[in-house]
């Protein structure tokens, strides 16, 4: 009950919610790198913007170990 009180203020629509992904996918400004997300408080909900990404998504290491793993996972390589 406490939740569905409170999940207005900090959630938002999917149809919100999935606006960052279009802006990234279709925004002719979008440059390579870039992140976007809710531009609200803690972006938690608003109009997508370019926000800076987790410190874990800068990790290099974990990406070229991401990358391999999905390459042996799927059995497609590039």
């Amino acid at each position: 009950m406490m939740f569905q009180i409170l999940n207005p203020f900090f959630s938002q629509a999917a149809e919100a919610g999935a606006l960052p992904t279009l802006r990234a996918a279709t925004d002719p400004q979008a440059t390579s790198g870039d992140y976007y997300g809710p531009s609200g408080l803690m972006e938690l909900r608003g109009a997508p913007v370019v926000v800076r990404s987790s410190a874990r998504s800068y990790d290099e290491d974990a990406a070229k170990r991401l990358w391999v793993l999905s390459e042996e996972m799927t059995g497609v390589k590039y």
